[in-house]
């Protein structure tokens, strides 16, 4: 009966042991993974590096950032850009896009509402 005792403990140590292996490893990998996020988000662009990230000419690049419609960041005459600045600005035109459309769509249903 002892050495069942003992086996069992063992047994349940074992699973107990591995289950908080698995945890930290899971949050060592959660931990890197947000860090290159981050670091992703924070890399610095040149101009044509934003230009060719944002797939456009760097003269249309050169024109938004006259009009200041994209953020960027002077450092003497270099012009330069955060892809988290650049993925935030994408996504503020994406949303303003949507929303949009959503007040078109309901501007013309008051005009011509359905035949019931």
């Amino acid at each position: 009966m002892d050495k069942t005792f003992s086996h069992l403990q063992a047994f349940i140590r074992d699973i107990v042991n591995g289950a908080v292996q698995s945890a930290l490893e899971q949050q060592h990998e959660q931990r890197s993974h947000e860090q290159i996020q981050s670091d992703h988000r924070e890399e610095v662009l040149n101009a044509d590096q934003a230009a060719a990230y944002l797939h456009i000419a760097k003269q249309t690049l050169y024109t938004l950032t006259s009009k200041r419609k994209v953020p960027f960041y002077k450092n003497g005459k270099k012009i330069l850009f955060r892809r988290g600045d650049l993925d935030d600005w994408m996504n503020r035109g994406k949303q303003q896009e949507i929303r949009h459309i959503s007040k078109e769509g309901q501007l013309y249903t008051k005009r011509k509402p359905m035949d019931r």
